[in-house]
């Protein structure tokens, strides 16, 4: 087994930074380095320099950091290994023909064929947020609500989700929708049915 990758998990932020250069990473790692020098010099240097109370919050801070930034690094480490593939104009092509065809078959209510295509879609290109959240909403819709929760998650470990916030917290406050009014018809309580999505909200691709 090589260690290498693994090491690299035992610093927060270092594996995303080491292997895809992003900012968040390098953030996380410097604010983490910040946190953690802190730390040392209030409980060991200088006591007095941010008071006795700073080096009890800061230490368990610490700890939490580095135990999760651990764990999800290493279960994001082979993600972050493999050699991201720079879709040529020929595949971006593809794509959007894909994108398109699964649109077509979403908005007429053919499930199964749109999901097909938009796996299909995602599988020459696993970055294309649009068809993630296209795939999303659609599994909302067949009230695969778990599924369609775990899609949202995964589009927010793509740095590219900054640009689709308002679109992932309004798909994730409908699946909360859903949830609860299908929670309060099995408890026998009142129709919620004028909060509840139509199903012909699909995105576009311009």
């Amino acid at each position: 087994m090589n260690w290498g990758p693994v090491l690299l998990c035992g610093w927060p932020g270092l594996p995303g930074l080491w292997y895809r250069g992003y900012m968040s990473s390098l953030l996380l790692a410097v604010g983490f380095s910040v946190l953690l020098n802190l730390a040392l010099v209030s409980s060991f240097l200088w006591p007095w320099s941010l008071g006795e109370t700073f080096p009890m919050f800061a230490w368990p801070v610490i700890l939490l950091i580095w135990m999760t930034s651990a764990a999800a690094a290493y279960r994001c480490l082979p993600d972050l290994m493999s050699v991201r593939k720079i879709p040529s104009q020929d595949d971006s092509q593809v794509s959007d023909t894909l994108f398109i065809q699964a649109q077509r078959e979403y908005l007429g209510g053919h499930w199964m064929e749109a999901e097909i295509l938009l796996r299909r879609c995602l599988s020459g290109n696993p970055r294309d947020i649009e068809s993630r959240l296209l795939l999303a909403t659609l599994l909302r819709h067949n009230r695969r609500l778990d599924e369609a929760a775990d899609k949202l998650d995964e589009i927010l470990k793509y740095d590219e989700s900054a640009n689709w916030m308002f679109e992932i917290r309004r798909e994730q406050m409908l699946i909360e929708l859903i949830a609860e009014h299908e929670q309060s018809e099995q408890s026998g309580g009142p129709e919620q049915s004028d909060v509840l999505p139509s199903n012909n909200d699909g995105y576009v691709r311009a």
